[in-house]
């Protein structure tokens, strides 16, 4: 945990630097939009069977390596493998064992439930910088009423005792909603007694695709969010400097993240897009060759709308998360605030515009 810790400053420089040139420095490659399991809340799984959207299909483990080579001969350092469930793919080694030759920091993410033992020691002979499990419950109910499959609980933590077993590097994660959250302190719990890390967030978006979901059912409220957060000692933190700071807002920008400046993602068709919640602009690199489309992708930032007024000049702008991608998948623009994200902001002022409460402990171990 302490390699993790000191090695974030050095991380963010880089991304600081390749913004600054916009090299494609931090990528991630959605294997496969299919998954195993069926979490109400998921943004981007499919149903069913075959290639996923009419007319198109997932790319073969070929097209994965010649994007992986034309990505790094532009830049590429950190490479994301995710999905959908990575595992579900049967050509998943044909494509990973290449990549770790490749001199990429990879990272995975799994539900883990499809890690078997003999998965388990091979990713053990080429081990990832790291694979992060999402873990949806302490307990078989809870987690099992938001995967909708009976089982996943205990094939999740075979999957985690597997990849212990081989020394794989593993970090636990949460995404906490209305089913869960009750449980927090369990799953932190269950991850001490593995000895591994663990984090939580709570932050759930649309579907990029416009399909229906579930996630209003699956949100915690605005309030709820933010006493969640206020538990975390460097979240809260980082917001209060933020809030009080003069830099915090002395910029227009629309898009203020690192996604399309210094990271990108492929979807599991081939296009290369800002981020996993924002399609656009689908630039084609297997046809028009990584580095065009890579500069498709930081023209489509640079020349992206301004904040609009209302946002520009909101009181809780500094406490406010809303992103282009966001008020696309709310609203259909680039620009409109997202309420969600206005009632957030709010209970963030409220929260943290006095002295911050003394936190227990943090979301993060």
């Amino acid at each position: 945990m302490t390699d993790i810790v000191e090695y974030v400053p050095l991380v963010r420089e880089l991304h600081e630097r390749a913004a600054k040139l916009r090299a494609p420095i931090n990528g991630a490659f959605e294997l496969t939009a299919f998954c195993n399991l069926r979490c109400g809340m998921c943004y981007v799984r499919q149903s069913g069977g075959g290639n996923g959207p009419v007319g198109k299909k997932e790319l073969s483990a070929s097209e994965w390596l010649d994007l992986a080579r034309q990505a790094k001969e532009s830049g590429l350092l950190f490479l994301l493998l995710t999905g959908g469930e990575v595992f579900l793919r049967k050509d998943y080694f044909e494509i990973y064992e290449p990549l770790t030759r490749m001199g990429f920091m990879l990272t995975v993410f799994t539900n883990g439930a499809l890690i078997t033992a003999a998965i388990a020691r091979r990713l053990s002979r080429s081990p990832p910088s790291r694979i992060e499990i999402s873990l949806y419950g302490a307990t078989a109910a809870s987690y099992e009423k938001v995967t909708g499959v009976v089982g996943s609980f205990a094939a999740c933590c075979a999957g985690i005792e597997n990849l212990i077993a081989n020394r794989v590097p593993l970090v636990l994660k949460s995404t906490l909603s209305r089913f869960n959250v009750s449980e927090l302190e369990d799953m932190r719990q269950m991850a001490h007694d593995w000895g591994v890390q663990f984090y939580a967030s709570w932050l759930l978006s649309r579907r990029p695709d416009k399909e229906r979901s579930q996630v209003e059912d699956y949100r915690l409220s605005a309030r709820e969010c933010v006493e969640l957060e206020a538990r975390d000692r460097a979240s809260a933190s980082e917001l209060r400097e933020a809030a009080l700071s003069a830099k915090a807002s002395d910029s227009d920008s629309n898009f203020y993240c690192k996604a399309g400046r210094a990271a990108f993602i492929v979807n599991p068709y081939g296009e290369l897009n800002v981020c996993s919640l924002l399609p656009e602009p689908a630039a084609r690199p297997l046809e028009t060759g990584f580095r065009n489309a890579w500069m498709e992708v930081v023209k489509y930032v640079d020349s992206a709308p301004a904040l609009s007024a209302e946002c520009s000049g909101c009181g809780e702008r500094v406490f406010c998360g809303r992103c282009p991608a966001w008020s696309l998948m709310e609203n259909g623009t680039l620009t409109a605030p997202v309420p969600y994200w206005c009632e957030i902001a709010r209970a963030r002022k409220e929260r943290y515009g006095g002295p911050l409460d003394p936190a227990p402990h943090s979301t993060a171990e």
